[in-house]
């Protein structure tokens, strides 16, 4: 059964889905105290670990998803100031319409020194839950994030040329009738080995390959 099901991850998600939920994993003993999860419906293989904290806070916009708080992280008006250890803002902000108040409200319930985890996508598909509003580059969130007072700890870009381009070679197989989708499976391995060539030097400092960007992993402290 545990064959299956990981077998069942391996095919079914995105490249982004699996690299975010390592990078979750490996960062872990981040989430401490007070968390307060924006928009954190159980996603991907990731465990949150919510028995390790003082109190694990999930927060979304829309009721029917059985949030412990239904807010808009634009306006948290009940989430007092200095109240939260930990802000945790997976794959969010590109559903924020008014981006910039809703970095400032996770600073203002921030506790001093709390801290601030925030992935997002860059080059990916158009996803509405309930909407989508924007792709921001890597400068434009590290100026942002300075500008409201977080210091930056940790950017980590989630996947290059390679990564990018056998992402859409993955959807597509993923979207084809049946039959030609299990034969397509098999060349799953051979991206994957491919992807590798996204952390050597050649690809992280060539000057057009290096520029395509999956997305963002980010940990700001207040």
């Amino acid at each position: 059964m545990l064959l299956f099901k990981n077998l069942k991850y391996y095919l079914k998600s995105s490249y982004r889905r699996q690299y975010l939920d390592k990078l979750q994993k490996k960062h872990k003993d981040e989430y401490l105290g007070v968390v307060l999860d924006i928009g954190g419906r159980n996603r991907g293989a990731f465990k949150k670990p919510k028995n390790n904290v003082e109190k694990w806070i999930f927060a979304d916009i829309e009721a029917k998803h059985k949030p412990d708080v239904v807010l808009d992280v634009a306006n948290m008006q009940n989430i007092d100031t200095d109240s939260i250890d930990i802000v945790n803002a997976m794959e969010l902000f590109e559903h924020v319409e008014k981006i910039n108040a809703g970095i400032a409200e996770c600073y203002r319930v921030l506790k001093f020194g709390g801290k601030f985890l925030i992935s997002v996508p860059f080059l990916f598909p158009v996803h509405a839950d309930p909407y989508d509003f924007q792709r921001w580059t890597h400068t434009k969130w590290k100026n942002e994030l300075i500008k409201t007072g977080f210091k930056i700890e940790k950017t980590e870009i989630m996947g290059r040329f390679f990564t990018v381009r056998n992402g859409m070679n993955k959807t597509l197989i993923q979207s084809l009738p049946v039959i030609i989708r299990y034969i397509g499976y098999f060349l799953f391995p051979v991206f994957d080995l491919i992807n590798k060539l996204d952390n050597t030097s050649w690809v992280i400092k060539h000057p057009k390959l290096g520029n395509y960007h999956g997305g963002y992993f980010i940990i700001a402290k207040k």
